[in-house]
């Protein structure tokens, strides 16, 4: 699909998402310290913040563009069968919104025939709003992010390991400083950002990555599994729920990390 690069594609799209991004991250704050959750089915929280702000975005969307696909974590795929889907997770983070602690975000991705476009993600406890479209470089509150790039990892460096991830993926083989913070979106936009040097995925699902691969790859970051994959955007998208660890950093970083990661041993018998 050849994409235009100039810096009109998909305007109209970004401009109503940012609004409508900060609109969801303005409720959310409101109401972020009296939330009501309960388990679902694979134990993880869902609030009634999070059901509101999905069915809110999914109504400003759908009005908008009627022939577009909607899902997201919390409903069932809504709205028309044209080409273009977005792909919502109202929080991002909800078991950090639960416990008080400020690092969760609202996301909409934008996925237009497999191909991940447009990427939007609010981070309403810091005040943050990240965006990118495909060609057209990534941003935080209008400044342009490049992640940084070298040949190696210092000791000191912040490496992010999701839960699942870290029980694949031996952390003795990860130079760094070992973090995990609950929320895979906050962890892709400060990859792109350079508050982390590289974060590691495992069992995401479209909705956690569809706009922060956006973000990140516009950023610089490129992605490579456990098994020595290399992965375009949409080959992320398309292989979620993520089935195998994922690294996401800048080039020259992510050649470092996987040439000294490895499994658990645990972790390799039982695969």
């Amino acid at each position: 699909m050849d994409f235009m690069t100039d810096d009109t594609r998909y305007s109209g799209e970004l401009e109503l998402v940012k609004a409508l991004a900060v609109e969801a991250a303005n409720e959310a704050m409101r109401r972020s310290k009296r939330v009501k959750p309960e388990e679902k089915a694979n134990l993880s929280y869902v609030t009634d913040l999070d059901k509101d702000l999905e069915q809110l975005i999914r109504k400003r969307l759908g009005e908008a563009y009627p022939d577009d696909r909607l899902t997201g974590e919390e409903y069932a795929a809504s709205g028309g069968d044209g080409r273009r889907r977005w792909s919502i997770d109202p929080i991002d983070g909800t078991g950090n919104l639960v416990h008080g602690l400020p690092l969760w975000a609202v996301s909409i991705g934008l996925i237009e025939e497999g191909e991940p476009v447009l990427g939007v993600i609010a981070i309403p406890p810091l005040g943050e709003l990240y965006w990118a479209v495909k060609g057209q470089g990534a941003w935080r509150d209008g400044e342009r992010l490049e992640a940084g790039d070298a040949e190696a990892f210092h000791t000191q460096d912040n490496v992010c390991l999701g839960t699942n991830a870290m029980r694949a993926v031996d952390p003795r083989s990860i130079t760094g400083r070992l973090r995990d913070l609950g929320s895979a979106c906050c962890e892709q936009v400060f990859v792109a950002s350079n508050r982390l040097k590289a974060c590691v995925f495992l069992g995401e699902q479209t909705h956690d990555v569809a706009a922060g691969v956006v973000i990140s790859s516009e950023a610089g970051c490129v992605f490579g599994t456990l098994d020595g994959e290399r992965l375009s955007p949409a080959e992320m998208v398309r292989r979620t729920p993520v089935s195998t660890p994922t690294f996401v950093a800048s080039p020259r970083r992510l050649e470092a990390i996987l040439s000294n990661a490895r499994r658990y041993p645990d972790a390799l018998a039982r695969s």
